[in-house]
Order: C-alpha cells, then sequence, then structure tokens
C-alpha cells in the first residue's frame, strides 16, 4: 500500500473538520468504511474521494438526521448511493427550511401585534381598537363562562390541526367569544385563522372600531355591565375575551382583553 494515495484519519479530520472520534462511529455504523486498514497497525486511511462523502454526513448531521438513518443508503460493502442520499437530505432540508419560515413570521407577528397593543398597555378604562377582520374556528359552548379556566378553552383545540392552507405561522388569537342577541346568547370557544378552512366551523369577525378593556379578572359574562353605556341603542353585539399580548409579561398574571362591538 503506498500510503502517499491515501489520506490518514487525522489528516481527514483536519481537512473536513470532524473530529477522530466521529470518523470512527461513522464506520462503527457502517456509513463510512476507510479505502484501506494497514493489516499490522489497524491504521485507517481514507481516499480523496471519500471527503466528499464525509462532508455529505456532516450536512446531514447539521440537518438533525439521525445517522443510523443514513444506513439505508449503503450496502454491506460501504457502497453509497449518494444520489438517493442526496435526495433524501434535500427533503429535510426543505422541512426544516419551511419550519424556519413559519417561525420567522411567528415572530414578525408577535412583535407587530406587541408593538400595537403598546399604546394601550396598563389602559385602566375602557378605550377603543381599530381591529380587522378576522376569521376564528369555533366550538359551541352550551353553559356560561363565568369561572372558566383558560385551560379549558385550549384543551377544546386538542386533535385540531392547522395545515399550511389554514395557519400561515402568524401568531393567531385564541379566547372565548359570545354573541348577544336579543332573546339569547351564543358562546364559543375560538381560535383564530389565518386563512378558510372550508372544513370547520368558520366564523367571519367584522373590522370596525371595538370598545376595549384590560383586567387579570375580567369575564365575558359581565360585557353587558361593563360596556353599559357604549352598547347603548345595540340589540345585539359581539364580545370577545383573549389574551393581551404585552411587551413585558409578568408569570402568574395574565391580562385578558375583552373586546365589544355593535351588530347590525
Amino acid at each position: 500500500m503506498d500510503k502517499n494515495n491515501f489520506l490518514s484519519i487525522g489528516e481527514v479530520a483536519k481537512i473536513t473538520g470532524a473530529s477522530i472520534f466521529s470518523l470512527r462511529y461513522y464506520e462503527k455504523i457502517k456509513i463510512l468504511k476507510p479505502a484501506v486498514i494497514d493489516p499490522d497497525s489497524g491504521y485507517r486511511y481514507y481516499s480523496f474521494e471519500q471527503i466528499f462523502h464525509i462532508q455529505i454526513i456532516m450536512i446531514c448531521v447539521e440537518l438533525d438526521i439521525p445517522l443510523k438513518e443514513l444506513q439505508q443508503f449503503a450496502d454491506e460493502e460501504g457502497v453509497i448511493d449518494h444520489l438517493s442520499l442526496l435526495a433524501y437530505g434535500k427533503k429535510i432540508a426543505e422541512g426544516k427550511l419551511q419550519n424556519i419560515h413559519r417561525g420567522i413570521r411567528f415572530i414578525d407577528s408577535m412583535k407587530q401585534k406587541i408593538t400595537l397593543a403598546e399604546k394601550y398597555q396598563h389602559e385602566q378604562k375602557i378605550y377603543t381598537r381599530d381591529i380587522p377582520e378576522k376569521l376564528f374556528y369555533v366550538l359551541p359552548y352550551e353553559k356560561p363562562f363565568d369561572n372558566t379556566n383558560p385551560l379549558e378553552v385550549v384543551k377544546a383545540f386538542v386533535g385540531f390541526e392547522y395545515s399550511d392552507s389554514d395557519y400561515a405561522g402568524e401568531l393567531v388569537e385564541f379566547g372565548l367569544m359570545c354573541i348577544y342577541l336579543p332573546s339569547k346568547v351564543e358562546r364559543f370557544a375560538f381560535v383564530e385563522l389565518e386563512k378558510r378552512n372550508d372544513t370547520a366551523d368558520i366564523k367571519v369577525i367584522p373590522n370596525g372600531s371595538y370598545f376595549c378593556t384590560q383586567n387579570e379578572s375580567i369575564s365575558i359574562e359581565q360585557t353587558p355591565q361593563i360596556f353599559t353605556d357604549q352598547l347603548k341603542g345595540n340589540a345585539s353585539f359581539l364580545a370577545i375575551e383573549t389574551a393581551f399580548i404585552a411587551s413585558k409579561y409578568e408569570v402568574g398574571k395574565p391580562i385578558s382583553e375583552l373586546r365589544v362591538i355593535g351588530l347590525p
């Protein structure tokens, strides 16, 4: 064996950035077979071409692809199907990139909503907010919302899955909604959708100027009493109770915002 035609494991480690321990582990799980093993010393030697294979493995590591999954692309002789491996790696990378973009959209949405809400933070009186039209996926509630645990609202939506057509990674709202009519009150738990889902029970929440108040202990059931003056002349109105997204959040003291708007 002419060692000048091969790279030692130490040289490969320096060239690729992979540790010697990692290179030995790749061999152990049969995804990187040394080109030559010296029968006398047991030293491992690698060909120049294997550097590219090691780089592929390292990219898979960065993508959090379990290395044992790579075994499916190698035969008993250690021959690697690089084309299939690259296609698999690309699929994983695209999925992670999609999740990253969704996360960035969520962060941008949260920053935007916090910035918008800052002007209303710590308001001690009733104020008005212009709120755009929203789409809510709703679940009917038969009983009053007095002393409703917020966790009950969250649990109500366990099993409901967003798809990319429903949810664009934005910061959505969830909470309680009441439609006050002259003869009855319709109650719902809701979660906001970014896009219409024809398979869900959707309600379109009107845009407009909402009367709002915020507190730690407000209840949507108190809407008629809280907004007595503001609701004069409205036989029907919509009330929404949701979390107030503040720039500074005190654990254990969540703030809710109660919104109300008259209905035609």
